[in-house]
């Protein structure tokens, strides 16, 4: 992995009682584009690194840094902490890969790609936050032991596949034109995200894909949200997460869909905030991150 290419812009821009910067980095080439939100004073603002938490956020199959709406924002006001948000390679502002995705694209993001932004970044102590593709990200992540996160917070993640996440995914292919045009203003390549993501989960042997063997091996604290109606998963994403790993909660939000912190953001917003106001305590002992010790 090379190092960081410097950030964005002549500065960082203050919103509110945050700072955000934008900046890219490489990871085997590719150009991955990141947002790095600071509560405070842009002069006493942290770096993420040494023992203070990170709240990490990993975007939705069709997602971006943008589409997080102001999430980050409200989170890193109400933490106190830096939110780091990314766009996988091909999404948002991120350099796409040459080749489509393979069944195994989110195993390899969570145990190549995630470690390497974490490393580059100098976070040793995140907090993730993942949504949907995002979510499972996350999950991989840690219960693979690629990443030790103090804690994992999910909204609609998937850890098996159903037959309404297929179903829901055919139907919204039917109004792909509509789609890619409204993906058109978070990506650089919106047709080429819709269907790579499209391609890739309508794969007939992609129906196999099953991470739940890995969910008794998260040994920290997780947090599972999903909307009622979640037109991508039912209630049993939430049990099966809930039931597998030993230090998990779930919650079921009515009037609520995949994209639960656009259509319930106050619940979301508190729900997180408490999640890693647990979760975020001071961390001791050394941790390998990528090639560092932390």
């Amino acid at each position: 992995m090379d190092s960081a290419l410097g950030e964005i812009g002549a500065g960082a821009i203050e919103s509110g009682s945050t700072v955000t910067v934008d900046g890219r980095l490489q990871v085997d080439a590719v150009g991955i584009a990141y947002r790095r939100i600071s509560p405070g004073d842009p002069d006493d603002r942290g770096s993420g690194g040494g023992n203070s938490p990170v709240i990490v956020m990993l975007h939705e199959g069709l997602g971006s840094i943008t589409q997080w709406r102001d999430l980050p924002e409200v989170l890193a006001r109400r933490c106190g902490l830096e939110v780091v948000a990314y766009d996988r390679s091909g999404y948002g502002r991120s350099d796409p890969l040459p080749e489509a995705y393979s069944d195994g694209f989110m195993e390899r993001e969570a145990a190549e790609v995630l470690p390497a932004v974490l490393d580059d970044l100098g976070i040793c102590h995140p907090i993730l936050i993942g949504h949907s593709d995002g979510a499972s990200i996350s999950l991989i992540a840690a219960g693979s032991g690629s990443v030790a996160p103090l804690g994992v917070a999910v909204i609609a993640p998937h850890s098996f596949i159903e037959d309404i996440c297929i179903d829901g995914i055919r139907a919204i292919d039917a109004q792909r034109e509509q789609v890619i045009s409204g993906l058109a203003r978070h990506h650089d390549h919106p047709r080429l995200v819709f269907e790579r993501w499209r391609d890739v989960w309508l794969t007939p042997r992609f129906r196999h894909w099953d991470i739940r063997p890995l969910l008794e091996r998260i040994d920290c604290p997780v947090l599972v949200l999903q909307g009622e109606g979640d037109q991508y998963g039912t209630e049993a994403q939430v049990s099966t997460v809930v039931q597998s790993a030993p230090n998990a909660t779930g919650h079921l939000l009515a009037d609520c869909g995949h994209i639960a912190h656009r259509d319930q953001p106050e619940r979301i917003a508190g729900y997180l905030a408490d999640f890693v106001s647990g979760a975020g305590a001071q961390p001791s002992g050394p941790l390998m991150i990528g090639q560092r010790v932390c």
